[in-house]
């Protein structure tokens, strides 16, 4: 029964996902169909009536990812990065606010001096401050139950060092965000993006990394969706560089494209996996 139940809570959060990035979709759908025009990126959405479920959907998604165990040592590293990065991109606004929206928000995001108004500073300083508190907070309690936990025989067999390269990886990425929110003086301009590219970087590498071991591995339609997915993100990331100067929605046509096509390999996955727990 407890396997039974083990099995289930894993089918659940990994279609979960799949299910924050449709009420994405189709809460930018409905904005879409009142605005009759489209933002220059799914993260200026933030500035329109979607940005509850932008914000909430990220942190969802994140979570998700960095609870999730992924199937190899390469795929649990990516997720976890990526999941750690959400709600950088989700706290952080894009300082490109657009100018489509069913009500335009008051005072506007954007100064005339090109500047993000103060209403956008004062949520980035108390969302950012928050997440790393609660993610240093959350570093201490999980090395002290790692600490705990690993005294057990049956604990010891899944490897205590990789809970401490995890730990480790984490406590790094925490001071690098640390750092650069106290030093670096265009972090609330630009982390956001330096912060979503990231991201995608690390779920292609998640995607890319299941190819790999399915490289020899029956059977084969798994290795070629993989593959296919992955050679579809990269070749939309080159479309970006191609388009970026003539097209004004190409960031949410490739931003559109990499989240569809995460999902895609998500529940490809999680077909794969049905009956276990990675």
């Amino acid at each position: 029964m407890a396997d039974e139940a083990a099995i289930k809570s894993y089918r659940y959060l990994r279609i979960g996902i799949v299910g924050v990035v449709g009420l994405l979709g189709m809460s930018i759908g409905f904005e879409h169909a009142k605005a009759s025009c489209w933002q220059t990126s799914i993260s200026a959405y933030y500035y329109t009536p979607v940005r509850s479920i932008f914000v909430g959907g990220l942190l969802a998604i994140g979570l998700c990812l960095i609870v999730i165990k992924g199937s190899n040592a390469w795929e649990d590293t990516c997720l976890n990065i990526a999941g750690m990065l959400a709600p950088v991109v989700a706290f952080v606004p894009t300082s490109d606010a657009g100018k489509c929206w069913s009500e335009q928000p008051i005072p506007l995001p954007i100064k005339d001096d090109g500047a993000l108004a103060s209403w956008v500073v004062s949520n980035v300083d108390n969302n950012v401050k928050s997440l790393l508190v609660a993610g240093i907070a959350g570093l201490l309690v999980t090395a002290a139950i790692a600490i705990v936990v690993s005294r057990s025989a049956a604990v010891a067999k899944v490897g205590a060092s990789g809970t401490r390269l995890a730990l480790l990886g984490a406590m790094l990425l925490l001071i690098v965000a640390l750092v650069a929110f106290n030093i670096w003086n265009d972090f609330n301009t630009d982390s956001h993006f330096v912060a979503a590219i990231a991201m995608f970087v690390f779920l292609a590498g998640a995607v890319g990394g299941n190819a790999w071991e399915h490289r020899d591995r029956a059977p084969r339609p798994y290795f070629w969706l993989y593959a296919v997915i992955v050679g579809l993100m990269a070749a939309a990331a080159v479309l970006l560089v191609a388009l970026s100067s003539g097209w004004r929605h190409v960031q949410l046509f490739l931003e559109g494209t990499q989240i569809t096509l995460f999902a895609a390999f998500w529940l490809v996955q999680t077909k794969e996996h049905w009956h276990e727990i990675n």
